[in-house]
């Protein structure tokens, strides 16, 4: 597990969490032609590992696993061995086929490893065989995540040697295989989270900003937060209006996208669905799933529609437009909001029907009271009657910065465990928080929520390219 770096002296409770300026603690720890790794060791938090890529996928790729290499072996032979249990636990049996459904529930009653193990395997590769096929034809012409995977599988194995690849990872094409089947493990567990979007006369400058809270549960995923930033090649952004670069808070290995943002100003929110009717039926169960709203696994998968988005969309419109016209697959909720309208859109997202929801009706469904530009949905099922953010918001209307919301929203709710962020457009500010567990991932250390707060400048420390010349 990484290190907490502890302050000298002790930081007092408080109704609010420290926020920590990241330059004041950003080293410089290795370098490539295509990258620059960097480690933000504030007071009291949780080593933050920042990525920043440029290039092509196959040079971004190849940055990656070469910046990373020693990290990606560790935590992927930890995700394949020893947290397998507590991962197995987390898995929503709903879609999957009855002997694995069945299985589960053999891992459930404490069989352990021996069950755990083979299950893992079989359940991605079940997923990636229902959507290997929609994520190439979604990806080989767009953000050729394919080209990405073998790159960082390159670059692991060509810093680590042939030798210790051989041993250890058989080789870059079969290690590349191994992080694509990875990728598909989102698709197996339901995140339940907090969005909110704040705008006009909500903020204190009038501009948006955005929370992306995501509550996992305790999985030993928390310990391997990280941030990649992807500055895309200049001759692709100018030629197809692609945003020149885009974030991901993430963890080793994975390419698809759960949480991230973009320079043309878009910003992703998201939080699991258990309503048909948030995505347009007039029924809030539908069908004999337990989750109540229809889905399937025959799709590209959520993780990789975000990342699409993330990546080649400029504003939430064209976001939407995309989401329209992908094959969906699971439902849930996504938060998008951008700076060209500085406004806060909710999609209820299943496989068959979709629905945008706005400050104009989200709260009447949600059965909570409105507030004027203020755009929510907690981590309770909705329709929900608890009030407790509904009133830690409405204090706040016509104050509210990124910097004081960051400090005070999810720890005064208590949402986000494994991470959470907000990215404020009138500041120009990014801030992120991450939660730990113990070594096994059975339980927080201290949640994401509680921890202290780093805060990214976005023109200076985000969307430039750091220096490549000073390493610490």
């Amino acid at each position: 597990m990484r290190s907490l770096a502890f302050c000298v002296g002790v930081v007092a409770a408080a109704e609010n969490v420290p926020v920590w300026d990241a330059p004041a603690y950003t080293t410089v720890t290795k370098t490539h032609p295509n990258g620059v790794l960097l480690k933000v060791a504030a007071p009291d938090a949780q080593e933050l590992p920042v990525l920043h890529l440029r290039g092509n996928a196959t040079e971004r790729g190849i940055a990656y696993g070469t910046l990373m290499a020693d990290d990606l072996v560790t935590f992927m032979s930890k995700v394949t061995d020893e947290y397998v249990i507590t991962i197995v636990e987390s898995i929503e049996p709903e879609g999957l086929p009855p002997l694995l459904q069945k299985a589960l529930k053999e891992v459930l009653k404490g069989v352990g490893k021996k069950v755990a193990v083979p299950l893992f395997h079989d359940a991605l590769k079940f997923v990636q065989a229902k959507q290997s096929a929609y994520v190439h034809e979604a990806h080989d012409s767009t953000t050729m995540l394919f080209d990405e995977m073998a790159g960082i599988a390159k670059g692991v194995c060509d810093t680590i040697g042939p030798d210790r690849c051989a041993k250890e990872l058989t080789s870059a094409d079969e290690f590349a295989k191994q992080i694509a089947l990875l990728n598909y493990l989102p698709e197996l567990i339901r995140m339940a989270c907090t969005m909110v979007g704040a705008t006009r006369s909500a903020t204190s400058h009038g501009k948006l900003l955005q929370l992306r809270a995501l509550d996992f549960g305790a999985v030993p995923f928390s310990n391997w937060g990280m941030v990649v930033v992807h500055h895309k090649d200049e001759d692709l952004a100018d030629s197809k209006g692609i945003p020149e670069a885009f974030v991901m808070v993430t963890f080793p290995g994975f390419v698809g996208a759960v949480s991230g943002f973009n320079s043309a100003g878009l910003i992703m929110s998201e939080k699991v669905s258990y309503n048909a009717m948030s995505a347009g039926y007039d029924e809030k169960c539908v069908g004999k799933l337990d989750g109540c709203v229809p889905g399937t696994y025959d799709g590209e998968g959520l993780p990789f529609v975000i990342r699409r988005f993330i990546e080649t969309s400029p504003t939430k419109a064209a976001a939407e437009d995309l989401i329209a016209n992908a094959h969906r697959t699971w439902h849930v909720y996504l938060g998008l909001g951008d700076s060209e309208t500085m406004d806060f859109d909710v999609v209820g997202y299943a496989a068959e029907k979709f629905k945008i929801w706005d400050n104009s009706n989200l709260w009447n469904y949600t059965a909570t009271e409105r507030i004027p530009d203020v755009t929510f949905l907690n981590k309770h099922t909705q329709p929900e009657h608890d009030t407790e953010l509904y009133d830690i918001l409405n204090a706040q209307v016509g104050n509210m910065t990124g910097r004081t919301f960051a400090a005070s929203v999810p720890h005064g709710h208590g949402s986000g465990d494994v991470h959470h962020y907000v990215v404020d457009h009138g500041e120009g500010k990014f801030y992120l928080a991450l939660g730990t567990t113990n070594d096994e991932g059975t339980e927080f250390i201290r949640k994401a929520c509680d921890a202290p707060v780093i805060a990214f400048d976005l023109e200076s420390e985000i969307w430039a390219m750091p220096s490549q010349l000073q390493v610490v």
